[in-house]
């Protein structure tokens, strides 16, 4: 990514920290209250912090020009209980919310059938036109957070991957040097 790029993309993220921060807790909340009547483990939220974002734009594959082509700047994962409440989240995600396909994944559909692996819904949403209209929400129009689902066990999954990766780079980074 050219230094350029990654100046303006730095800059547009300091410029409306305060309003992504917003909108990710607009999310949670509305999730929260959207969802209340499943049985759920946790719903939780992050937006992305200016070291995160720097780190993902020193990736060597990284190519974003603005802000808006980050899709995970705003994040809310849904941890239930059990592997068929997943589905019934994702129905609620889909219709309360405009989803952004090309960016979205299931990616337990990446997985040979007989393969266990990292297994997670990721939506890249917004609100839709109708929420976006009402005056509470005409800030947040046209932004983007990441939502995730997935059960407790692949949740599990998800993190003893993430670290064990995460130490077999280190380790290896560190043999290569």
């Amino acid at each position: 990514m050219r230094d350029d790029s990654r100046t303006t993309v730095i800059a547009e993220f300091q410029q409306r920290h305060h309003l992504l921060r917003a909108f990710t807790a607009k999310v949670e909340g509305l999730l929260t209250e959207l969802l209340a009547g499943e049985k759920l483990h946790s719903i939780t939220s992050r937006t992305k912090t200016a070291e995160s974002l720097a780190n993902k734009l020193a990736k060597p594959d990284a190519s974003y020009t603005s802000l808006d082509q980050i899709t995970d700047i705003c994040g809310v994962r849904i941890t239930t209980y059990f592997e068929g409440t997943v589905e019934r989240v994702a129905k609620v995600i889909k219709r309360e919310f405009q989803i952004d396909e090309p960016n979205s994944a299931d990616k337990g559909a990446l997985l040979d059938p007989d393969r266990f692996g990292y297994l997670s819904l990721h939506y890249v949403a917004s609100l839709t036109a109708d929420r976006a209209k009402l005056p509470e929400n005409k800030q947040f129009a046209g932004i983007k957070a990441e939502i995730q689902i997935r059960s407790i066990l692949q949740h599990a999954w998800a993190e003893i991957e993430h670290d064990l990766g995460y130490k077999t780079d280190r380790k290896s980074t560190r043999l290569n040097s």
